[in-house]
């Protein structure tokens, strides 16, 4: 059944019970398996520069208010049936908790710009656009992690994507 069938409903009902052997509630690889996927490529990138990396609204935000940090990471993961989904993750580090209060809240509005995420031709793949329909943030102190996802290959329902995102947003930052 793929990477939307069976997997997708039991993430939706509840029934998936994610990083169930994580560290402080980041997920690994049994995270994943629990999802019905595994962990196939990954590339990252750590900047100090969020303005050269956003566009829109956010880039107006961060030009005013700075961040510290920039940490993105683009990774893919797979099912057993073949079907591919692209994942962005980025971390986002401000000096003042009321900064990334701020900046979670335009990020989280859609429309409003993003971070951008790393080029899929790091992992000598074809360019995905992401386009936030499947999207998750949160927030821990003063960093503001930001998950997006996409179908490279097969048919994730946008619910079961979603759901990746959640998990996602847990990522150990690289």
């Amino acid at each position: 059944m793929g990477v939307g069938g069976v997997v997708a409903a039991a993430a939706m009902a509840g029934a998936v019970a994610v990083g169930a052997n994580s560290v402080a509630g980041q997920p690994d690889d049994d995270a994943w398996r629990e999802l019905g996927l595994k962990v196939v490529e990954q590339t990252s990138r750590t900047d100090q520069d969020c303005v050269a990396n956003s566009f829109g609204q956010v880039k107006d935000l961060l030009t005013a208010a700075p961040c510290r940090s920039l940490s993105r990471l683009l990774f893919t993961l797979a099912d057993d049936k073949g079907s591919l989904v692209a994942v962005s993750v980025a971390w986002v580090e401000f000096g003042d908790r009321a900064v990334a209060t701020e900046f979670r809240r335009v990020e989280d509005i859609y429309g409003t710009g993003d971070i951008t995420p790393l080029s899929a031709r790091l992992l000598l793949m074809s360019d995905i656009t992401f386009t936030a329909h499947h999207y998750d943030s949160e927030q821990f102190n003063t960093t503001v992690v930001v998950a997006e996802a996409e179908n490279v290959k097969g048919a994730a329902t946008p619910e079961f994507l979603h759901r990746i995102t959640e998990v996602a947003v847990l990522t150990p930052r690289p």
